[in-house]
């Protein structure tokens, strides 16, 4: 019988050797379903894989809140063997079944496996990234400081008759900042903010990455708090957009070019459940391409610049 070490390098190496194209991302559903190999869901299943086997209780995620039901999980001999399981049936094709081996990179394997079924949390892809970009960073070459190249708008906000009463909102998806500035250039405040999609840092060209960088308008403002107030019931649209939403109108083509539609600035947040997403302060989550802020912010600091005049944005990524 195979003997696997029940840790992330373990896990990576013996997953890599069975076939896994993204050995690294099987250690981190590992690490993710048996908090580092402490819970297993099954005997010898760190990973969650359901089926005949140990009854428990566990969470799902059903329209848009955790559920809480009763579930059987697969029970295997080995680690080893449950291991050569996932592999099998979720990173090579299986039967009908298109495996995670077949993505670009390990980013999108990641949201692979969510749209697949693997798991139910909105924020599954998310979490499996994070976690193989601190335990598994993509290069081993000695860490040298990096200058952050970022790239956003051609254009200025002067091209498309910026004017006194006008605000400019500059977005830095790499320090996570939304900055306002007056018409004369005043630095009015800084919030934190996200431009963050389902992929990799510096991918903004597919449907559910990041914001693509360049210029845009606000059109549309959608206020869902001025209309509900601090304690609806529950709303699917409630949950994901949060108190306001605001129409982002591209100036430079940037998401036409790219296929890509829909983008705004909003809050809330599927990730958070409900009335998580509802919070003023809620935590912030990326989204499928748009800006996302915290409520509150968006009710204090953005929605009344448009009493004044036209909002602009500018939208940096990193390359």
């Amino acid at each position: 019988m195979t003997t696997v070490a029940n840790t992330w390098q373990g896990v990576s190496l013996y997953a890599r050797n069975v076939g896994a194209k993204f050995p690294d991302l099987v250690a981190a559903q590992w690490a993710i379903e048996s908090g580092f190999g402490k819970h297993f869901s099954g005997k010898n299943n760190p990973f969650g894989l359901k089926g005949h086997g140990t009854e428990r209780t566990t969470q799902e995620w059903y329209d848009g809140q955790w559920v809480t039901i009763q579930d059987g999980f697969l029970d295997f001999p080995s680690l080893a063997v449950a291991i050569d399981y996932l592999v099998k049936h979720w990173y090579k094709d299986w039967q009908l079944y298109k495996g995670v081996n077949r993505a670009g990179n390990r980013y999108a394997a990641a949201r692979m496996l969510k749209d697949q079924g693997y798991a139910t949390g909105p924020d599954y892809p998310a979490k499996l990234s994070k976690l193989m970009k601190e335990y598994a960073p993509e290069t081993t070459a000695p860490i040298v400081p990096k200058i952050m190249t970022l790239v956003g708008p051609k254009k200025r906000p002067q091209d498309f008759g910026f004017k006194t009463g006008d605000h400019h909102l500059v977005v830095n998806d790499a320090n996570e900042t939304m900055k306002a500035f007056s018409f004369g250039g005043t630095l009015l405040w800084q919030i934190p903010c996200l431009a963050r999609g389902q992929y990799s840092d510096n991918e903004w060209t597919i449907t559910s990455s990041d914001t693509p960088p360049g210029l845009y308008r606000i059109g549309a403002i959608y206020r869902d708090y001025e209309n509900v107030g601090d304690n609806p019931a529950y709303d699917r649209t409630l949950m994901s957009f949060g108190w306001y939403s605001l129409d982002m109108v591209e100036l430079e083509n940037q998401e036409n070019k790219y296929g890509r539609a829909g983008i705004m600035i909003h809050g809330g947040g599927s990730a958070c459940g409900w009335p998580g997403a509802w919070a003023s302060n809620q935590q912030l989550f990326p989204t499928h391409g748009c800006v996302r802020c915290k409520n509150i912010d968006l009710r204090n600091k953005i929605v009344p610049l448009a009493k004044t005049g036209a909002i602009f944005i500018s939208v940096y990524q990193e390359v």
